[in-house]
């Protein structure tokens, strides 16, 4: 069994509900007004935070050979872009 987490405004909560009440493989329809405000981070400096924990450990640049070199080439794509 999946659960789905969907996002509706206020208003449509009801219809929306209703819908999927009446969709026969649909085993249960919950609504839950709290568990977004929990577990969205609010500020920009939250959202890079969870963004930095959830890289930790990934070895993101594992395949940089000269990382000098690499962030050169960055900057001169920059440039070029300026």
């Amino acid at each position: 069994m999946t659960t789905l987490i969907i996002k509706v405004d206020d208003e449509r909560t009801e219809s929306i509900k209703k819908i999927l009440s009446e969709i026969p493989y649909v085993r249960n329809v919950v609504v839950d007004t709290q568990s977004a405000l929990l577990t969205e981070p609010l500020s920009q400096y939250e959202r890079i935070k969870k963004a930095l924990d959830e890289a930790k450990g990934k070895n993101l640049f594992a395949d940089i050979e000269d990382p000098v070199e690499w962030q050169r080439e960055l900057r001169k794509e920059w440039d070029r872009d300026i």
